[in-house]
């Protein structure tokens, strides 16, 4: 190859964790995502779900570390998901901030749809709006 390209930082992986950080550098920053393919393809794409997060003002932080901990059956760092449950809905927050269109409730065009997907004893589950933008 005789391409040379010069970055600050270099991001391996194009999933949603790559993709947050390279977002959330300095855009003075010179950022490179590298992918193992395409950046629409990868894990995070195909993964089954959505985002889950405490939306609905009948669930709780407390409530969806319980969840999440009972269905992890003991393999689950209570720090992480505690940490994890707790900045949930501000991520949800960002991610619409930048305009990622999740699907939205047909009764409150202003509010996320919510699902009850797994261990979930509440409705906190945020797809991602496959056909209309939010507005």
């Amino acid at each position: 190859m005789s391409q040379h390209f010069s970055h600050d930082v270099l991001v391996i992986g194009s999933g949603a964790a790559g993709l947050s950080l390279a977002l959330r550098l300095d855009p003075a920053i010179r950022v490179a995502v590298i992918a193992k393919s395409d950046l629409s393809e990868g894990s995070t794409r195909y993964a089954q779900g959505g985002i889950s997060a405490v939306l609905d003002p009948g669930d709780s932080v407390q409530a969806h570390i319980a969840d999440t901990l009972n269905a992890g059956a003991g393999l689950c760092k209570p720090e992480t998901v505690r940490f994890t449950a707790e900045h949930g809905a501000a991520q949800v927050h960002w991610l619409q901030s930048l305009g990622m269109p999740f699907t939205v409730s047909e009764d409150h065009n202003d509010e996320c749809h919510l699902t009850r997907e797994g261990g979930h004893s509440h409705r906190r589950e945020i797809g991602r709006a496959s056909c209309r933008e939010r507005v």
